[in-house]
């Protein structure tokens, strides 16, 4: 029996953990048993932003990782989150192939699959954001996904942990945070910020990374079950989000949480302007990859 050893970004109790779940079954249904994934521990182990590293140093085997926690040893990390493609529209461009040939040879690690995917990004802040000129002067909880888009809305980006950003609005450091659209309620923003604005923005597609030394060491039979168990993962995964999404939308709206939209025009202006700040900074920081990176992904759609 092979095991392999597994870390989440933040704490398995959340919905960042659940794609744990949906791995180790589909391993252990496709290989009767003979491959283990064994859950390590999440954010009470080692930090976010410190799992690709652990996972390329061999400290670990594998972990779930948002793609813009990575940024600032690969820039065009956040390449992940542009456009709204399908998982199946991204491989048959070649975007998820140039992009995890990409991540081997600047983080030392293998991109499996995309656990999480579907859905996108808001800003959930405490006024109403009916415009956007509301951000101007705000300060917003950041990573570097948002950075560029909060900074040219006039705000300023607070780069905060997970688990520390409810503490950071609670006690006035930030006005809103930014956030994937799932997973809201497990930290119980709305408490503290009561205004979600419409629309979402990118499309989150987290990453299961992989120590290639731990993948190359299991016999090749497992090696395909893993591939296979994987990508059915995705798929439990990506519907699991839409279905999520929907569900926490409706109980935060009962909690008094107010979805505010933009107007159309406004709305059009704000998805250029993400799209825009995205492979600007990407050009900016890695201009090699974003003109091998930034077709691909404009031929899925």
């Amino acid at each position: 029996k092979h095991k392999l050893r597994y870390i989440a970004f933040i704490n398995r109790k959340t919905v960042w953990g659940k794609p744990y779940d949906f791995l180790a079954d589909e391993v252990d249904r496709l290989s009767n048993g003979e491959l283990e994934i064994e859950y390590a521990g999440g954010s009470d182990v080692i930090g976010g932003f410190d799992a690709p590293e652990a996972v390329a140093n061999g400290v670990f085997d594998m972990s779930h990782s948002a793609n813009s926690y990575f940024a600032g040893a690969m820039p065009s990390s956040i390449s992940l989150a542009s456009g709204d493609a399908s998982a199946e529209e991204l491989h048959a461009s070649g975007a998820i192939e140039a992009y995890s040939d990409i991540l081997m040879q600047q983080r030392g690690v293998m991109m499996l699959g995309m656990p999480l995917s579907g859905v996108g990004y808001v800003f959930q802040v405490r006024g109403e954001p009916n415009e956007l000129s509301y951000f101007k002067g705000k300060k917003i909880r950041s990573i570097p996904l948002y950075d560029p888009i909060l900074q040219a809305l006039g705000a300023t980006p607070v780069t905060t942990s997970p688990a520390e950003a409810y503490t950071s609005m609670e006690r006035g450091v930030v006005d809103g945070l930014g956030w994937p659209d799932i997973g809201l309620l497990d930290f119980k923003f709305y408490e503290q910020a009561k205004f979600i604005m419409m629309p979402s923005f990118y499309q989150l597609r987290t990453a299961t990374l992989m120590n290639p030394n731990s993948f190359n060491n299991l016999p090749a039979e497992l090696q395909v079950v893993l591939k296979e168990a994987s990508a059915s993962a995705d798929a439990i995964g990506a519907k699991w989000a839409k279905e999520k999404r929907d569900a926490e939308h409706a109980e935060m709206a009962a909690a008094g949480v107010e979805f505010v939209s933009l107007s159309d025009a406004e709305s059009q202006q704000f998805i250029d302007l993400t799209e825009e700040k995205l492979w600007a900074k990407i050009n900016e920081l890695s201009p090699a990859d974003g003109a091998r990176l930034k077709p691909l992904f404009d031929a899925a759609g």
